[in-house]
């Protein structure tokens, strides 16, 4: 090597672990007190059959508000497509014009998802 070479020589420094035991062993400090609270009372971790649902009543409001055939999911894509309509004309890009079929096909599969 020259002279050159070794004077502007950078040491290499070490690649950092990403994963290591110290990382792993605080993870399980935090997870096994969590688990056996779990093991040991799973009333207080599945509390979803002690108690009434106080928002059943409000279903079928929410069912008539923003269900699938309500007039809240119709603006909202009438909105999309006009939005839409504007941006492809100022870009014309596609994507834009499409977006309205996406949004519907989203409104759709979620409604159905949740039971609307």
């Amino acid at each position: 090597m020259t002279d050159v070479s070794v004077i502007n020589a950078v040491p290499a420094t070490p690649a950092k672990k990403k994963f290591s035991k110290v990382a792993l062993l605080k993870a399980l400090k935090f997870a096994l007190p969590v688990a056996a609270i779990a093991a040991f009372f799973p009333e207080t971790v599945l509390a979803s059959t002690a108690g009434k649902d106080l928002m059943s009543s409000g279903d079928a409001t929410v069912k008539g508000t923003f269900g699938k055939d309500s007039s809240v999911v119709k603006w909202v894509i009438l909105a999309e497509v006009l939005v839409g309509a504007v941006m492809y004309m100022t870009t014309k890009n596609l994507k834009f014009l499409a977006g309205f079929a996406i949004l519907s096909v989203f409104v759709t599969v979620g409604m159905s998802v949740a039971g609307y």
